[in-house]
């Protein structure tokens, strides 16, 4: 008789099957109270039993509390993996959101319906310090995104069936009119970007010209440049912590690995920046620390993104130019190639998407107007034909 079948009971019989160890070193203990007339049907019960056990057709059989296993992902999933300034994103996340909401339920027994309220109610308006009443749609996607990252760890490492988020529907978030300039205002910003020192000239009209990231710009190494070539590498993005030196990480995603080709004034403008930048550091010699940086301030550090933000929102108001974000050169830059008929495979290569559908789905007011000119130029043909 298997050590492992007690008899509780007339008729009742209790199994255990152990498979394993818990994080905490433990072995893990399956129990299972069973029916039996007599212990050679128990027995047959609990080879059944121990079957699904090895099979992995059970439950973990220890409560786990989902702000426990949060902090266990964090720590041996998280932390190897994401760069810094997305681990205090999620941490914040959890903090904040998820470990208040949910930290108390049992991971094993999270129900979709146990989510809907808790996304809902993110998605509440409130009120800020202004009195302006708005949806934090972003916040509640970034939680949904979350805590569904969680819970399919979970799923790996075999402590649930299925993740629950996977039953819901994202949040959806009202789509935002892109914010760029037109052909007009881009003419306007280089215009004024021609009276600009080198350095701002240079970063200002690269933005625009190959729709790269602020992170990305900034995180340029001269040796990502082949002259030659007449192109550029990108591989890296600027990562900001807190109270420590900038330094670099891999793009956004693999597609955001790519290289660039640039217009030709744009490869002459990167070389009097050269020049000049080479002029500016050539008295400190050895103590010029970051020797190869393409963007560095007056001190020779790394610009920081949030400088180039301030500095460029001056800039636009200071030649009366329409706000836009940083970011919006990129917009820009896309939506002027659209707009001009340019393929938008090669446009979404360019911007390092992921999906030709991200393009698409975000462009989709500038690939209008391109449909628009296409239709004039078959109207064209069509008119010259029927002059015939």
């Amino acid at each position: 008789m298997p050590s492992k079948i007690r008899k509780r009971g007339e008729n009742t019989y209790e199994l255990a099957v152990t498979n394993g160890y818990d994080y905490y070193g433990r072995q893990i203990a399956y129990r299972k109270t069973v029916k039996a007339s007599n212990m050679k049907e128990a027995q047959k019960l609990y080879y059944e039993f121990e079957s699904q056990v090895r099979r992995k057709q059970i439950l973990h059989p220890t409560k786990i509390k989902l702000g426990d296993f949060a902090f266990q992902w964090y720590k041996e999933y998280c932390e190897p993996r994401l760069a810094v300034s997305t681990l205090q994103n999620y941490k914040r996340c959890l903090q904040q959101h998820i470990i208040p909401a949910l930290g108390h339920l049992d991971i094993r027994e999270l129900q979709p319906a146990q989510i809907v309220p808790f996304i809902n109610a993110l998605l509440e308006p409130t009120e800020n310090a202004n009195g302006v009443i708005s949806r934090n749609e972003q916040s509640a996607l970034y939680c949904y995104r979350v805590l569904s990252s969680l819970l399919s760890v979970a799923v790996k490492w075999e402590l649930i069936f299925s993740n629950p988020c996977d039953k819901l529907d994202p949040p959806k978030i009202q789509r935002h009119v892109v914010n760029s300039y037109n052909l007009q205002q881009a003419q306007q910003l280089l215009a004024a970007a021609n009276q600009l020192p080198i350095r701002e000239k240079t970063l200002l009209t690269l933005a625009l010209s190959t729709g790269m990231r602020r992170g990305e710009i900034l995180a340029l190494h001269w040796q990502d440049i082949d002259f030659a070539a007449g192109n550029l590498l990108v591989t890296k993005s600027c990562e900001v912590v807190p109270h420590q030196p900038i330094t670099t990480k891999e793009p956004k995603t693999e597609n955001s690995m790519r290289c660039i080709t640039l217009p030709a004034s744009m490869i002459q403008l990167l070389l009097q920046y050269k020049q000049w930048q080479d002029q500016v550091k050539a008295p400190y010699g050895q103590s010029w620390n970051y020797n190869d940086w393409v963007f560095i301030t007056d001190r020779g550090i790394p610009i920081h993104p949030s400088t180039v933000s301030h500095w460029f929102k001056r800039f636009l108001a200071h030649n009366g130019l329409p706000p836009m974000p940083f970011h919006g050169l990129r917009h820009t830059s896309a939506t002027l190639l659209l707009a001009a008929g340019a393929p938008i495979k090669n446009v979404s290569s360019r911007l390092g998407h992921t999906d030709i559908r991200t393009t698409g789905n975000i462009y989709a007011q500038a690939l209008q107007s391109a449909d628009k000119e296409i239709a004039n130029t078959m109207e064209e043909i069509l008119q010259s034909h029927n002059d015939e």
